[in-house]
């Protein structure tokens, strides 16, 4: 095997790719993981200031890695950046940092798939995972106006530290967690916040009677949609009360309409609207030179006009996938891959992914599920490989 083929590769050293290999190893492979960031864990490190995950300890730990009792129930941005650091050693594998995969093609003559990083180097595998995840391109709408915005415009991904924005007059459009929590920590420091949403979000608690959310959630995503949404909205109702006074009326739909997008944990927000620190307007309609002209409401029958030194984008990210994969249809209308149980790609042989669902139980605990059935999966297909080109069948039918 040539120096840059491999039996298996994993592009992007974040959760899942790190999680991926780590079974991979013990499935017996050598898996070479790569990842555009310049170090592991730079994909969590590079968060904004004060993050904390939703999940809780327990229910945050991954293939190798269990955190500290150091870290504190809810650990730390730079308490999973420090595991994942760790992971590779941990786990007897490889990755290969600074390598930014731009292309992925299938080659049919060799039944390899090739990946192609952004300083030209090639690398090619028999099976390909791809763990690049749901965060993978911050995305930022096109509003009309925005060539004549002279302020700041930031993704709540290159957010930083709240202190940054000391003294501005900032808009924080999106309702999510990354939305709410940096509203709030923006409170301290800058001389106004406002939050911009198109349609009120579902707040839940973190935790109830002590116990993290993603624990009740892996009970209730057993259950029929309709009786989550129940479940959920009662919660919401119980712990968080209606919001409508302060420009928050109950969601429309359910938790389940929500797609991949989880419910908002970040329950001081909710202090912050009801003491006025934060209002809340409706979408935003433009920008102009020095200002956001929004819907007051979300009822969407007026305009108001916002004066605004800094735009902070809470909305959401691209997998970036489409533009990735060169090969017929490996993706649903929205993005995400199409895949069996052990994330074997229904449509192309040799390619699996990891890390594309986001369940109300928590996506690290997701992806420390999937990883072992991964792993199996691509030990599987690269047996039948050898096996069918030993007999000179050609075809690898799974």
């Amino acid at each position: 095997m040539a120096d840059n083929e491999h039996s298996v590769l994993v592009v992007g050293g974040g959760p899942a790719g790190l999680s991926c290999a780590y079974e991979l190893v013990r499935a017996g492979l050598r898996p070479l993981v790569l990842e555009r960031t310049q170090a592991v864990g730079d994909v969590w490190r590079n968060h904004y200031d004060g993050l904390r995950l939703n999940t809780g300890r327990w229910f945050s730990s991954l293939p190798g890695l269990r955190f500290p009792w150091s870290a504190g129930r809810w650990p730390s941005r730079d308490d999973l950046a420090k595991e994942l650091a760790a992971l590779p050693a941990r786990g007897g594998f490889n990755v290969l940092t600074g390598c930014a995969v731009v292309n992925i093609e299938y080659l049919a003559a060799s039944g390899l798939w090739q990946v192609r990083c952004r300083d030209e180097r090639v690398f090619r595998a028999q099976a390909l995972v791809i763990a690049t995840g749901t965060s993978c391109v911050p995305s930022i709408p096109q509003w009309p106006g925005a060539q004549r915005f002279t302020g700041q415009v930031v993704h709540a991904a290159h957010f930083g530290n709240a202190r940054h924005y000391a003294g501005k007059h900032v808009v924080v459009v999106g309702s999510g967690n990354s939305s709410c929590e940096i509203a709030s920590r923006l409170v301290p420091h800058a001389a106004s916040v406002t939050l911009s949403v198109r349609r009120a979000p579902h707040f839940l608690p973190k935790s109830l009677f002590g116990v993290p959310l993603a624990a009740l959630g892996t009970l209730i995503r057993r259950l029929p949609t309709r009786w989550s949404d129940a479940v959920l909205s009662g919660l919401s109702r119980r712990w968080v009360g209606d919001l409508s006074a302060y420009g928050l009326p109950q969601p429309a739909q359910g938790v389940s309409g929500l797609g991949s997008v989880t419910p908002t944990l970040f329950m001081p927000v909710i202090d912050d609207l009801k003491q006025g620190r934060i209002k809340v307007v409706g979408p935003v309609l433009e920008l102009n030179e020095q200002s956001v002209v929004a819907h007051t409401g979300l009822d969407r029958t007026q305009r108001c006009t916002l004066n605004t030194d800094v735009i902070v984008a809470g909305t959401g990210y691209t997998t970036g996938l489409e533009n990735l994969i060169n090969y017929p249809a490996p993706l649903t209308a929205d993005g995400k891959p199409t895949v069996d149980a052990q994330g074997h790609s229904t449509v192309a042989k040799g390619l699996f992914f990891i890390g594309y669902r986001n369940p109300i139980s928590g996506q690290l605990r997701e992806i420390g599920l999937q990883a072992p059935g991964v792993a199996a999966g691509v030990k599987r297909y690269l047996e039948v490989t050898q096996t069918a080109h030993c007999s000179g069948a050609g075809e690898v039918s799974l």
